[in-house]
């Protein structure tokens, strides 16, 4: 009994010591314990996949393989960076595609007169009611020149010119004068009444329409377009959209002279973000205001 106490008790120091002397020897003499190791794994290797996937369901990526996790997050990274880009070069064609739609419609507008269109963006301040533009060097740009927004839809004409900026008094203006107009009865324009309208300071325009046509089936009615056919006005502008009616009402004095309230298909004329300002190549401006 002491004999095995001994031994138990001289057994720890000992493999210490012969772990030590072990470790300073060459690898080519420590060959044989290959043998140990072999033993060791068969033991161990066939527990060790279920212990690592317990692990894997239990133990989150960012603690068990940060290196991984920076990765995910990069490829994260890297897939948003890619995605605005993709957002912002189709909003980019988006907005191309539309500017050369809207030259295309407003260059056949009016196809015998070669008009050249510069758009313009509004500067931030209002000044009552005009609507002034940043215009830089635009040769050609005088006093009168007819101001479109998207093309088709009027806005005005120059009243002033600068090397810097423009001051456009749009239609609907209180101070704007009375323009001529033709209501469209019919989608394709066939069937037509002319009109008389004035600004109301609203952002609307008034005023009486003639009698469509004797035929009974056209009539003035909310929705129906309204477009410019003024000789005041130059000839590449004609049948520019004014806008669209908005009421009818019946003047009582004249019943078979409907009173109609029209409004552009902007709302406020004075806070357009950009503009077109349409100038003729040839002798075109008509009579300026």
């Amino acid at each position: 009994m002491h004999q095995q106490s001994l031994i138990v008790r001289w057994s720890m120091p000992i493999t210490i010591g012969v772990l030590f002397i072990l470790s300073f020897l060459p690898a080519r003499l420590l060959n044989w314990t290959d043998w140990f190791s072999a033993q060791v794994q068969v033991a161990v290797v066939p527990i060790t996949h279920p212990l690592t996937i317990v692990v894997d369901k239990i133990v989150p990526t960012s603690i068990s393989d940060p290196a991984a996790n920076e990765r995910e997050r990069a490829l994260l990274n890297e897939l948003e960076r890619v995605k605005v880009e993709l957002l912002q070069t189709r909003e980019e064609n988006n907005r191309l595609t539309s500017l050369v739609d809207q030259y295309a419609r407003g260059a056949a507008l009016k196809p015998d007169f070669q008009v050249k269109q510069a758009t313009r963006p509004r500067v931030g301040n209002l000044t009552g009611d005009i609507l002034q533009i940043r215009t830089g060097n635009i040769d050609g740009l005088v006093q009168g020149t007819v101001v479109v927004y998207e093309a088709t839809q009027l806005v005005g004409r120059v009243s002033r010119v600068n090397r810097k900026t423009a001051l456009v008094l749009p239609i609907t203006a209180p101070g704007a004068q009375r323009i001529m107009g033709t209501v469209l009865l019919t989608p394709d324009g066939s069937e037509q009444s002319r009109c008389l309208l004035s600004p109301m300071g609203n952002g609307l325009l008034r005023g009486e329409v003639a009698r469509p046509s004797l035929e009974e089936s056209l009539s003035i009615e909310v929705g129906q377009e309204v477009r410019l056919l003024d000789s005041q006005w130059p000839t590449s502008a004609q049948m520019l959209m004014i806008g669209k009616i908005v009421r009818v009402e019946s003047d009582p004095e004249q019943p078979l002279r409907p009173v109609i309230h029209v409004r552009p298909t902007f709302e406020d004329l004075r806070r357009l973000p950009e503009v077109t300002c349409r100038i003729p190549d040839t002798d075109d401006q008509g009579d300026r205001p």
